[in-house]
């Protein structure tokens, strides 16, 4: 009975093994991912979800824990970013149409983020932390972030979640407001990310 536990532990962590000392390349799944954006306004709190992510990473593993991060970027979709009620519901798209004329969607059409490095990597098997840097880019303005970052290896891939802060105005957004300007939109706002990459 013994030997056939450790059979069977041994045959779950075999896929793991797969990934030590060696540099992997791997494209964002969208169903394991999710970016929320929330804020507030002089109305209620609002937030909102992405439906149309694109993500590419390389990254290298050693003994089961994260070394290092050579390369990462982000694409989302602004026209895909769609106001949600706490039920989860949409709100109705006068909402959303506000947020893409503050974030020019037209001119553009997709926010990206570009990793430049890691710092502070703290590891553990399977699991890391680190302080993320990069270049995100709103409204054609490019701004350098960091931020906070957890990571969790998989048998296939790694996933990312994290949260990070800014104001609007820092990218030369304006923020939104709605009835003939009597709801104002805050300018702080919060994104949570849980960004799951699957191995090519």
């Amino acid at each position: 009975m013994k030997t056939s536990k450790t059979f069977w532990i041994v045959l779950a962590i075999l896929p793991l093994f797969a990934l030590v000392g060696k540099a992997q390349t791997a494209k964002l799944n969208l169903k394991e991912s999710s970016i929320l954006v929330k804020g507030t306004s002089s109305l209620h709190d609002w937030r909102c979800k992405t439906e149309q992510i694109t993500g590419d990473i390389t990254y290298s593993t050693n003994a089961l824990a994260l070394k290092d991060i050579a390369a990462l970027e982000l694409q989302l979709v602004v026209k895909s970013m769609r106001s949600i009620k706490e039920n989860g519901n949409y709100y109705e798209s006068g909402m959303d149409k506000n947020m893409y004329k503050a974030l020019n969607a037209e001119k553009f059409p997709k926010i990206t983020f570009t990793l430049i490095d890691i710092s502070n990597l703290k590891t553990s098997a399977g699991k890391a932390d680190f302080m993320a840097k990069g270049n995100l880019t709103i409204a054609g303005t490019q701004k350098t972030i960091s931020f906070p970052v957890s990571a969790t290896l998989t048998a296939n891939g790694i996933v990312f979640k994290g949260t990070t802060t800014f104001k609007m105005t820092t990218f030369g957004v304006t923020p939104p407001r709605a009835l003939l300007g009597t709801i104002k939109t805050g300018d702080e706002i919060t994104i949570e990310f849980n960004a799951a990459f699957r191995n090519n």
